[in-house]
This record gives structure tokens, sequence and C-alpha cells, in this order.
């Protein structure tokens, strides 16, 4: 008994040279099963379960905190 099964690939790329897309890279990179791994978040985006995310306060007020930052979504698109 044989099984039909037609796969198919979706290249996802990182620019390595952005710290945050570095990030990303190394942590999917870091499991076992990556492929696994992003079909899983693909699947818990489609059916609205959100990933418990830690938050931390700052003692810094927000006054303080300033525009000094860049942020390119470029880089996400």
């Amino acid at each position: 008994m044989s099984k039909n099964i037609e796969i198919k690939a979706i290249q996802v790329t990182f620019n390595v040279l952005d710290p945050e897309q570095r990030r990303a890279y190394e942590h999917a990179y870091s499991k076992t099963n990556s492929s696994g791994y992003i079909k899983r978040l693909i699947d818990r985006d489609m059916t609205g379960i959100a990933p418990t995310v830690a938050t931390v306060q700052s003692s810094i007020p927000l006054e303080q905190v300033g525009n000094d930052f860049e942020f390119d979504v470029g880089g996400f698109v």
C-alpha cells in the first residue's frame, strides 16, 4: 500500500546583517526540526492562537527613551 504525497517548498530568506533577522534565523535554525517549527508557527497564526510573550517593565521613564532608534520595515516584507 503506497501513499500519494506531493511536497512543495517555500523559501524563507534572512538578512543576517540585520540584528533582528539574524536572531530570528539563529532561533529557527537552532531547532532540531526547523521546518516543523515554522509549520507550527503558521498553524498557530491561522488558528489565532497567539504565543505567550513575556514582558519586562523598564524603570526608565518613556520621556527619557527618545526616538534615537532606526527601524526599517522593508527588511521584514
